[in-house]
């Protein structure tokens, strides 16, 4: 049995704001290329389904692992707590590492990897690990 609690929570919101208005003029592609046959006027009607007003991007320097430092330190400091003391560090994430302007991802090593580097967490026990989520179907 193991005891496991949460002694603190953190967050990384970037600053770069983009409204919905932004986006008014914009030409969206399908997978194929070709245009949506909606006009890109439709973006209006995204607030009023989603509620989503604007969107944050982060700095053209920074990638996903970037943002998940930040959101850690901030765990760290809420916990008040000596980072080496943490047992885990798990990143949930849909695509790694993307530079700016790059299509390829980078996910080795794993992102949670190297937030611990950049926390510069030594302790050998804490354990840094990117969850794999697996769907299967019992037939």
């Amino acid at each position: 049995m193991m005891n496991i609690k949460i002694t603190g929570s953190g967050s990384y919101i970037p600053a770069n704001r983009i409204a919905n208005a932004h986006f008014k003029d914009h030409l969206f592609l399908d997978e194929s290329g070709s245009p949506f046959p909606q006009p890109a006027s439709v973006i209006e009607k995204f607030k009023a389904i989603t509620g989503i007003e604007e969107r944050r991007y982060a700095d053209k320097n920074q990638v996903a692992s970037d943002l998940a430092f930040l959101a850690g330190q901030r765990a760290i400091e809420d916990a008040a707590i000596d980072p080496e003391t943490l047992d885990y560090i798990i990143v949930a994430h849909n695509y790694g590492d993307v530079p700016y302007a790059k299509i390829q991802s980078d996910t080795v090593p794993s992102l949670a990897t190297r937030v611990k580097k950049k926390l510069m967490i030594r302790n050998p026990k804490c354990v840094a690990y990117d969850p794999t989520i697996r769907l299967s179907r019992m037939e």
